[in-house]
């Protein structure tokens, strides 16, 4: 599978992966970057969460860390992960150049 297959992901998936994108990290770790990375208002509760790193672990993007105990899981970005980010942002980048030049023209609004 491409990883423009996967496309458009959730704020919430996309601000996980790019939190993993920068370090290996636990689950409360997670709730805590995505918490102060987000200025879009994104919180995670550790039940969804959970649900969501499954997920993401079947669909390839994360894998267990290596140094993942017994009480700690640790989850770490997967190279297909890393794909994913990376296409989901040139989306994004994509879809907001087409955007702008209609915010620039000033319209009735």
């Amino acid at each position: 599978m491409d990883a423009a297959d996967f496309l458009p992901l959730a704020a919430r998936d996309l601000l996980i992966l790019t939190v993993l994108a920068d370090a290996p990290l636990h689950g409360y770790g997670i709730i805590k970057a995505v918490e102060s990375r987000s200025r879009s208002g994104v919180l995670l509760d550790p039940a969804n969460l959970y649900r969501v790193l499954r997920r993401m672990r079947e669909q390839g993007w994360i894998r267990e860390a290596d140094d993942s105990d017994e009480r700690r899981r640790t989850h770490a970005i997967t190279p297909l992960g890393r794909e994913v980010v990376r296409a989901e942002v040139e989306r994004l980048e994509r879809l907001l150049r087409e955007a702008r030049p209609a915010l620039s023209r000033g319209g009735a609004g």
